[in-house]
């Protein structure tokens, strides 16, 4: 059990890291982490998410979530326009943001053969994230300069 810890806490080391790093390069800004926890389910809350899955010698999803303001902020940013809604381009951005975490997180942990999928985005506070039961769930809550941000890793055991 302990070996198993051991690599979650790896994986989340490298996880901070990468989210970290890719909103300051892409966006200008310093996020903090506010707090971390392996938790039983995906606690919804925020405004739109961006999902993307690993495979190969580990398997897993990372959830990139993120209130709609803090998007906004985000595209203004990023695009250089502040959108009012949640439209094609606040999804495109979460989308993308969640693609370069999983990426980076990827880089980091150096391991041969694992792939990316195509990241999937959901707007609006009404939904689930279901995962097996053989997985383990950690969230990571960020604060950036515009609102929190909620980063899941589900790494299957």
């Amino acid at each position: 059990m302990s070996n198993l810890l051991e690599t979650q806490s790896l994986y989340l080391r490298h996880f901070i890291a990468s989210t970290t790093f890719v909103f300051k390069t892409m966006l200008g800004w310093e996020i903090e982490v506010q707090s971390a926890e392996r938790v039983d389910a995906f606690p919804p809350g925020h405004d739109v998410t961006g999902v993307i899955g690993l495979a190969g010698s580990i398997e897993g999803t990372i959830v990139v979530s993120l209130d709609k303001e803090v998007a906004f902020a985000a595209a203004e940013a990023f695009i250089g326009e502040r959108p009012s809604t949640i439209n094609g381009d606040i999804l495109d951005l979460v989308g993308e943001l969640a693609n370069m975490i999983g990426g980076g997180a990827k880089d980091r942990l150096d391991l041969p053969g694992v792939v990316l999928g195509l990241p999937t985005t959901v707007s609006g506070k009404d939904y689930r994230i279901s995962f097996k039961q053989d997985v383990e769930i950690e969230t990571v809550q960020f604060q950036s300069p515009s609102g929190p941000l909620t980063i899941l890793i589900a790494m299957r055991r």
